[in-house]
């Protein structure tokens, strides 16, 4: 991983500098919306499991999670915790294991970016998408990324179901007018299927 490394600092994600088109992480980052009207409307996320994001920063989105689903039930992991937050564990996810495995109903990798630490976010999802259980939901990018990884196919090859957001805006089931075009082109929402 050393290649990536040199983004693994605190002042490359917090310095705000860089991250202006994602609103430095705060209400406007386009995370906020969709955990906002898509996923607290979701009504069939599995009871069991916890709701887990990978790349938590400033909490700002997580803490929707927190107070929909309760903060017992969360747990955020950063390589950083600025603000303290109870429920975020300090881990570089380039180290999560076997030992760190629990049981997911829903899982967010916003873990870097695949421009600058593919391989960070490729190891998360693959931690991720084994601990999440029958039903559970995993919410990523799909195969319209910068580094064109076969994500969709990968994700059904792990017996996932991949329903695209383009797909879920048609349908108008959910509010997603605050919810840009590229967004909405890149992501995608995969559930676990049932194990026959």
């Amino acid at each position: 991983m050393n290649d990536e490394q040199v983004y693994y600092n605190f002042n490359f994600w917090f310095d705000g500098k860089c991250h202006n088109n994602v609103d430095n992480y705060e209400k406007g980052y386009y995370v906020y919306e969709i955990y906002k009207n898509i996923i607290l409307e979701l009504n069939d996320i599995p009871s069991d499991g916890y709701i887990v994001v990978l790349g938590t920063n400033r909490c700002v989105s997580f803490d929707l999670l927190c107070n929909h689903f309760g903060k017992e039930r969360c747990i955020g992991y950063d390589l950083f915790n600025p603000t303290d937050h109870s429920r975020v564990i300090v881990k570089d996810c380039t180290t999560l294991t076997d030992l760190d495995n629990i049981p997911i109903a829903f899982c967010h990798n916003d873990l870097g970016n695949f421009p600058l630490t593919p391989k960070l976010k490729m190891y998360g999802q693959e931690w991720a998408t084994k601990n999440v259980i029958e039903g559970g939901y995993f919410l990523g990018l799909n195969n319209n990324n910068s580094r064109e990884f076969n994500l969709e196919k990968r994700m059904n090859d792990l017996n996932f179901k991949n329903i695209q957001f383009k797909d879920i805006e048609k349908e108008k089931e959910y509010e997603m007018s605050n919810i840009k075009k590229y967004v909405i082109d890149c992501h995608m929402l995969s559930r676990k299927c049932h194990v026959s």
